[in-house]
């Protein structure tokens, strides 16, 4: 029978599972994820990654798939299960991240209350790590399990740095989150010599074991260089790129976490400059580059978990002794919320949806499009709008190829990707679609050039609500009738 004083905790834990649960829940389809399952599809059955595209007719460098092994692991939950298949691998992801997290806050001393509060500020705050099924789902886990490693170090285990070159060996195949990671090990590491937490030759050592373990996967020295060239904050057309100052939401959690840092500053002073010089670059990462916000509190959390080590009370507090209808009660509260969040997620478990929070990132719209692509004889080179790349890779290769894609730098050359851009630019240059010898055009129909490709000769043969598809002549195209299905992955 459960112990009056374990009634705090009881609830304490229903809430962790409530907010958890509706902030994982509903799933959204990134443009990208139509290509990480197919090219997983092809990683699969030719058990081999491929080091040539065969998708678009514009890619025009040595594909350097740094994704492959996510994509592989994506592949093969979606042939098990299919929609639902991805929205498992997502929580698996999730749900193994934060008891990691909590592991490591309880290792660090952190009491029991804190230790949720702190639990469910990571929740919240990495809500858009958790909206999509994508490779940065890997990186959410493993640098986690970087951060609880850093600070089990920082206690005197200096040994778990031996770790590193297998952590990095993965990470470095699953996404490129991993140079954030190497960032902070390398920060972290030199700050903790500098306090003497840990001896030189360990921190160097674990530096170097990571970096070293990056070169383990099919592309060796070949993938640093790729990176070297291609990494940057400079990425105008992407909104996760952007800094967190154009939206006013986006700063309520970066200052949620920011404040931590002050509170770790005041708690533990200079002593604490070891864990907070490497929260203070994340932060200002983060600041510059929105889809990092999720990994500032990750950060944060988990590497200042030192300093917040018996806050408050060990455990909440009762003002009186429960009685057995108070436990009743209480438990009876608990189960019915969870019940309730329950049947709330249940619609949406199990699909990944192709509807967004708001109409700009719905790709439901484009079903329209794909169906009527799909239904008519229409074959050749198809200029294409970024987002809409992959989607047409999973609904209309071999057909059709692409000129741009998701993949950016991996197959495109920096030539390639202005171009594009270029063309879809408020001052665009029609002739783009003469030069590449495009046989169809599919585009937002919100984009300047379309009525310049139109005065050039270009004929509309289809219109939906939010796009639209240009060929060079008209001709006896069927129209699609509107989709009925639901609304989730990949789509009709």
């Amino acid at each position: 029978m459960m112990k009056p004083e374990n009634v705090p905790g009881l609830i304490m834990a229903a809430l962790v599972l409530v907010v958890l649960a509706f902030a994982g829940s509903g799933t959204v389809a990134d443009p990208d994820l139509w290509g990480h399952v197919r090219f997983g599809q092809d990683i699969l059955a030719a058990h081999a990654v491929p080091r040539v595209d065969t998708y678009s007719f514009t890619s025009d460098r040595p594909w350097i798939n740094h994704e492959w092994l996510a994509e592989l692991l994506m592949a093969s939950a979606y042939g098990v299960a299919g929609s639902a298949g991805l929205v498992a691998l997502k929580w698996l992801l999730a749900m193994t991240t934060f008891v990691v997290l909590w592991r490591a806050l309880r290792h660090a001393g952190v009491f029991q209350p804190s230790a949720v509060g702190l639990l469910l500020m990571a929740i919240l705050c990495a809500y858009g790590l958790m909206m999509t099924v994508r490779p940065q789902l890997f990186s959410m886990i493993l640098y986690t399990i970087l951060l609880a490693l850093l600070n089990a170090a920082g206690r005197g285990r200096s040994r778990l740095l031996l770790w590193m070159p297998v952590l990095f060996a993965f990470w470095a195949n699953l996404h490129g989150g991993w140079i954030v990671g190497l960032g902070v090990l390398g920060l972290w590491s030199a700050c903790a010599v500098l306090a003497r937490t840990i001896s030189w030759p360990w921190a160097a050592g674990g530096t170097l074991l990571g970096l070293l373990g990056t070169l383990a996967t099919p592309y060796g020295p070949e993938l640093w260089s790729f990176l070297w060239e291609t990494v940057g904050l400079g990425r105008a057309d992407i909104a996760e790129w952007q800094p967190i100052t154009r939206d006013f939401y986006l700063l309520i959690p970066w200052v949620a976490t920011a404040s931590m840092i002050v509170v770790a500053w005041r708690r533990r002073g200079r002593a604490a400059l070891p864990v907070l010089i490497p929260a203070v670059a994340v932060g200002a990462l983060a600041f510059r580059v929105v889809r990092l916000e999720g990994f500032f509190a990750l950060t944060n959390v988990i590497l200042l978990a030192p300093c917040f080590a018996a806050l408050g009370p060990e455990r909440l507090p009762l003002s009186r002794r429960p009685t057995r209808a108070d436990m009743a009660v209480v438990g009876a509260m608990c189960l019915v919320g969870l019940v309730a969040t329950g049947v709330a997620v249940k619609t949406r478990v199990g699909c990944v949806t192709l509807t967004g929070p708001d109409q700009k990132t719905s790709l439901a719209p484009e079903a329209e499009a794909t169906t009527f692509l799909q239904s008519n004889p229409i074959e050749g080179r198809l200029l294409i709008y970024f987002d809409y790349g992959e989607l047409a890779i999973w609904h209309l290769a071999p057909k059709l190829r692409v000129s741009y894609d998701g993949r950016r730098e991996t197959v495109y050359s920096e030539v390639v990707q202005k171009a594009h851009q270029r063309f879809y630019s408020k001052t665009p240059d029609a002739s783009y679609a003469r030069a590449l010898k495009a046989d169809y055009i599919w585009l937002p129909h919100r984009l300047p050039v379309i009525s310049l490709l139109q005065h050039d000769g270009w004929v509309e043969i289809f219109r939906g609500s939010k796009s639209v598809v240009l060929a060079r002549e008209p001709g006896p195209y069927t129209q699609p009738a509107p989709w009925i299905g639901r609304r989730c992955f990949p789509g009709p």
